[in-house]
């Protein structure tokens, strides 16, 4: 039988497969959302090979999916939580009929759509749980992000709505410690979004001081609306339904829009409702961060008058102006019955009726925010007449997502938690940077490394561009032409640093926002052991590779001669000259080493027993600098419109073909002198403390050093081959002048992947590119869908409450294409070699690269690909002509070993 049966009861569940029944026995309402969990992870290794099922028995009413509850009032979503492990659909069986096997296929195709296309969250865990919900329930438009929270919720421990601009920085300075620091934060602009609503003269209902019977949100990937139901009983026994729907306006990025109804369930009373522009937000959303400065803007002005209300601010440091405007409108009140009220930094708007009982009555709010950085003539004064109506912002977002998703989206058959969790990802860079703001506004930021959506990182740009990038040149290429202005735009800045650093040329700083100075903190608090302790991130100088990468990449996919000739090269030569300058030579040798830097691997800050900072010949710095020395050697003479500099030519082909890098038995040294660091005791430290991501913190707090020790945050020296083939890889190594085994790649898979702690969202993915590179898929499923899960299943341990981590959302992205359907955008032309998961039916989706747009279609068994011009691809090595709107197809058979 392909199908199951759940029936739950109070003391567990009976499930039915064909005519056999299996009792599973536990009491639901004394077990955690972990242990139920768990228990359906068991569950469905009982099943397997299953297509679907359907759940029926007793559930938690009211609530539009079938819930159970569990210890401390929990709710679990049940139909979710099967459907997500056992990776089929289930549905709930409505009422007592039974459904026909034709009818059931129906219905659980159109549940797999709707899983697919969706987030929901049942109930309501105050804290990091529900602060984590909200970032993955951020509506945000590549401008502004509003978290998804209730309107109805205020900030503080329990939940965190907050609204954040793109490019919203403010400096300020804190004491820590006895010292005084200074750090940059993404502000947490005033809150327009807060719609309040209390009974007579109760308090202000909030799912903090309510029974609730009901709270469910629902995320539409689609047309990125956040609709909520929450059904609330007050400590008078009044029962109330609100649902609200809020949406970031994707076709006009300055708006978004709440729609807000309430419906007495079991009384008629007095009704208020306030709704607000608040200017005493403050940035509160990392807890580490609660110790430093983080009131970041002022007031200016404030006012309303009937459905139009005002606030305008300016940060206190770097002088960005804030200026907010709302109207409100509604079926149970007219403008002269709004209530004005004001204090310094907020202005309300109130409304009073007399509601009743089974009535239900609309409220709309259209917000406009506009930054004097991206508006300076009339940032102040909002054009009222887009303050529209929440039905028509949502027809023109919904239109411009579908634009969006017609040239994004990759489809994928056999994998339901694949499709959902990709589509999320897409979503959630579309709403950090997107062709409706970025592009069209020519914003001056990049993404941040947790988009719109937190606080994490202080809103600053790292290098993880270097996974973000690919997804905008293959699909919005003219968007990462704008993502790739922002390091442009601070190049003085980084020659700056460079000449501060006693080098030539530009170093990017690790961490970038306004200004393009660098924003690492000088301290990062240990939490382990409540220490402040030096931070030499900054020491990461590779984010300089990343960016030449970048000019690079783009450049390889569109064929834009115009960036090369006014911004491109400038950038590269300058990061060379900046490398350059950096390398000495070493005459005994016969070769140049780099010192003093850090690999992505932020574990080793120092070499072993000596003081310090920096690593000397970090593996995967020196191999970039290898690769961007030979790639400038051969763009210069196309592009240097001044004349070839031979003498620098000379120079960095030299340099490139020299650098010092330390192998024995082909495994390449992460840097100098790690050979002879001491193994560490991983169970040990695994049994003892169960998370062990974060190694470096749990040996500081014993009192010793990852620095002594073989042990990685994340990918360092694999992470050359995220950046390119294993044959490209090859082809540095002997431009280096080191030629090693024909199994080099997966021995140092091996030995790395057994030292790294996967302490970074990123570490996961690379380690599970390159093992599909080597032939080991059954590690690269594993490793993958780990990397999947990352923010949706919070794997780092309450990480994605601070915000989501765009890196590793891109970087599966990626994965998906160009490892899994094996579409290479990095040569002269596409090249085709997919080596599939084996779950996977087929893969979809759409590219653009020089100029043409493809559609592919690749299954196990053939490849087809239509372009809309005449085009030349390599199919397993080799040449095909793609003649114009007619689908080529390809046949070919693989040999799959785990």
């Amino acid at each position: 039988m392909c199908y199951l049966t759940v029936s739950v009861k109070e003391s567990g569940a009976d499930i039915f497969s064909g005519s056999d029944k299996y009792d599973y026995a536990f009491c639901w309402r004394e077990i955690s959302v972990k242990t139920c969990l768990d228990i359906l992870t068991e569950i469905s290794r009982d099943f397997p090979g299953i297509k679907g099922g359907v759940i029926t028995g007793e559930r938690v009413p009211d609530y539009p999916a079938f819930c159970a509850e569990l210890a401390g009032n929990a709710i679990i979503d049940l139909e979710k939580s099967f459907s997500e492990i056992f990776n089929v659909p289930f549905v709930a069986q409505q009422g007592t009929s039974v459904l026909t096997e034709n009818d059931l296929a129906q219905a659980l195709k159109q549940k797999y759509e709707q899983l697919c296309w969706n987030i929901d969250y049942s109930g309501f865990t105050a804290g990091k749980e529900e602060y984590a919900a909200e970032s993955l329930l951020t509506t945000a438009n590549g401008y502004l992000g509003v978290r998804g929270a209730l309107p109805d919720m205020r900030s503080g421990e329990a939940a965190y709505p907050a609204t954040y601009l793109a490019g919203c920085y403010n400096r300020a300075e804190s004491d820590v410690a006895g010292n005084t620091v200074s750090n940059e934060d993404f502000v947490n602009v005033p809150d327009a979004r807060s719609v309040r609503i209390k009974i007579g003269d109760g308090e202000w209902l909030s799912p903090e001081n309510c029974r609730n019977k009901v709270l469910y949100r629902n995320l539409c990937l689609k047309t990125g609306i956040l609709a909520q139901t929450w059904i609330a009983e007050d400590s008078r026994k009044h029962l109330i339904q609100i649902n609200s729907r809020m949406l970031a306006d994707m076709s006009c990025p300055e708006r978004f829009a709440v729609e807000y109804s309430f419906t007495p369930l079991n009384f008629d009373a007095e009704i208020t409702v306030a709704t607000c522009i608040d200017g005493t937000t403050r940035n509160y959303g990392v807890e580490r961060y609660r110790s430093l400065t983080s009131d970041h803007y002022r007031v200016l002005s404030r006012g309303a008058e009937g459905s139009y209300a005002q606030l305008n601010a300016r940060t206190l440091q770097s002088g960005i102006g804030i200026g907010v405007t709302a109207k409100i409108s509604g079926d149970f009140f007219t403008d002269s019955e709004i209530q004005i009220k004001e204090s310094p930094d907020k202005v309300q708007q109130l409304i009073t009726c007399h509601a009743k009982k089974g009535k239900t009555y609309r409220l709309e709010k259209s917000i406009n925010i506009r930054l004097s950085s991206v508006f300076p003539d009339n940032w102040a004064d909002a054009d009222k007449t887009t303050l529209t109506d929440f039905t028509v912002q949502a027809e023109a977002s919904e239109q411009a997502w579908k634009n969006l998703w017609d040239k994004a989206d990759i489809v994928i058959d056999g994998d339901l938690m694949s499709q959902k969790l990709l589509r999320l990802h897409i979503f959630h860079l579309l709403s950090s940077c997107s062709p409706y703001s970025n592009a069209k506004y020519k914003l001056d930021v990049s993404v941040t490394a947790r988009g719109l959506h937190g606080e994490a990182y202080r809103g600053h740009i790292f290098w993880d561009e270097i996974f973000i990038l690919p997804f905008y040149i293959m699909h919005f290429p003219q968007t990462a032409r704008q993502l790739l202005m922002y390091r442009y735009n601070r190049l003085p800045g980084a020659r700056k640093i460079a000449q501060d650093s006693g080098c030539q040329g530009a170093m990017y700083p690790w961490q970038s926002g306004l200004d393009g100075s660098e924003q690492t903190q000088s301290v990062h608090l240990n939490p382990l052991n409540g220490h402040w302790d030096p931070d030499y991130s900054h020491l990461q100088r590779h984010v300089s590779l990343a960016v030449a990468y970048n000019v690079w990449l783009y450049w390889k996919n569109t064929g834009d001669a115009e960036f090369m000739r006014l911004y491109g090269m400038e950038m590269l030569t300058d990061i060379a000259r900046f490398w350059l300058s950096k390398a000495e030579y070493d005459e005994v040798t016969g070769r140049y080493s780099v010192s003093g830097v850090m690999g992505p691997d932020e574990f080793h800050e120092h070499i072993s027993g000596s003081s310090s900072a920096g690593l000397k010949d970090n593996a995967y710095t020196n191999m970039m600098i290898s690769w961007l020395f030979s790639v400038l050697a051969e763009l210069y003479p196309q592009f240097n419109t001044g004349g070839e500099d031979t003498a620098f030519i000379r120079e960095i082909r030299h340099a490139g073909q020299h650098l010092s890098l330390v192998i024995d038995d082909d495994v390449i040294a992460q840097f100098d002198g790690y050979f002879s660091l001491k193994e560490i005791d991983w169970e040990h430290y695994r049994n003892k403390y169960g998370n062990i991501y974060r190694m470096d913190r749990i040996l500081r707090a014993e009192g010793k050093s990852a620095d002594n020790y073989k042990v990685a945050k994340q990918a360092d020296t694999l992470m050359i081959f995220n950046n390119f083939s294993r044959d490209d890889v090859t082809g540095i190594l002997n431009n280096m002048g080191y030629h090693l085994g024909r199994d080099y790649a997966q021995t140092n898979l091996h030995y790395y992947l057994k030292r790294t702690s996967h302490g970074s969202t990123l570490s996961r993915v690379v380690h599970a590119q390159l093992a599909c590179d080597t032939g080991l898929h059954d590690l690269s499923r594993e490793l993958y869908q780990q990397a999947l899960r990352s923010d949706y299943g919070d794997i780092q341990g309450g990480t994605t409450a601070e915000g989501i981590h765009t890196g590793v959302m891109a970087a599966t992205i990626n994965t998906a294409v160009m490892s899994y359907a094996g579409v290479d955008i990095r040569g002269d032309r596409l090249s085709v070699s997919p080596s599939l998961p084996a779950e996977w039916k087929c893969i979809s989706f759409n590219l653009q690269h020089r100029g043409v747009h493809y559609y592919f279609l690749i299954s196990p068994a053939s490849v087809s690909v239509t372009a809309d011009k005449e085009a030349y691809i390599d199919i397993d090595n080799e040449t095909y002509q793609i003649t114009a709107g007619i689908p080529f197809s390809y046949n070919y058979v693989k040999e799959y070993t785990s």
